[in-house]
C-alpha cells in the first residue's frame, strides 16, 4: 500500500492522533478514519501496511481472529486496489496532561469520521 504522510511537524516518536485519508481519482473524499497510537507513528505506518497487504493476498487477520479486519483496512485495501489516494496525517501529539481517548474521540467528532455514510470509517 502506497500512502502520503503528512507529519504536520508532529513527533512522531511520542503518542500521537493520527488520520487515514483517501480520495478517488477525481479527489472526492471516499473514506476518513482517526486513530490513536501510544507508541508513536509506528503502528499506522506498518501495521496498517502490513493489515492491508494481507487483506489484499486474501490471508488472515490473525490465526485466533481471521476475520477481524476491520472496515478501515477493509476501506483502504480496496483504495489500494483502486489507484485511489492515500493519506496518512499525524494530527497532533499527546501531552502527558491529556487522556489519549479522550482527544480521539474529540477528533473523530471534529472530523466527521462516525456515522452511517460510506466514508466515515470509525464505529
Amino acid at each position: 500500500m502506497e500512502f502520503e504522510t503528512l507529519t504536520n511537524k508532529v513527533n512522531e516518536g511520542k503518542a500521537l492522533i493520527y488520520m487515514w485519508e483517501t480520495h478517488d481519482e477525481d479527489g472526492a473524499l471516499t473514506g476518513r478514519y482517526v486513530g490513536k497510537a501510544k507508541g508513536g507513528s509506528k503502528r499506522p505506518r506498518r501495521h496498517y501496511r502490513r493489515n492491508v497487504r494481507r487483506l489484499l493476498q486474501n490471508r488472515p487477520y490473525r490465526k485466533s481472529n481471521p476475520e477481524g479486519y476491520r472496515k478501515v483496512h477493509r476501506h483502504l485495501a480496496e483504495a489500494a486496489r483502486s489507484g485511489h489516494k492515500i493519506t496518512l496525517s499525524f494530527l497532533c501529539n499527546i501531552d502527558d496532561s491529556e487522556n489519549i481517548n479522550d482527544v480521539e474521540q474529540r477528533l473523530i467528532k471534529e472530523h466527521d469520521c462516525q456515522g452511517n455514510e460510506s466514508w466515515q470509517l470509525n464505529g
